[in-house]
């Protein structure tokens, strides 16, 4: 295969040849370079989201030591 300035130019046919062979293989084989926000289905990293999750998370573990805190205690006393 010839590079540089020696290599003939590309032709119509062997364009549309290329561009067909790169639309059949879209979707198969390796990933491609797709930046994550352009993924479909992928939700953004938005701060305010991220500080409702960890409020809840946070609500969510002190009921679940208060809990086993009672059972503790009950179990104690009996």
């Amino acid at each position: 295969m010839v590079f540089g300035p020696a290599r003939p130019p590309v032709t119509e046919d062997v364009a549309e040849v290329i561009a067909k062979d790169i639309k059949s293989e879209e979707g198969h084989g390796a990933t491609s370079e797709i930046p994550l926000a352009f993924i479909p289905g992928r939700k953004p990293d938005d701060p305010a989201m991220i500080g409702e999750t960890r409020r809840q998370m946070m609500m969510f573990i002190t009921f679940a030591v208060g809990v086993l805190a009672v059972l503790i205690a009950v179990w104690a006393l009996a």
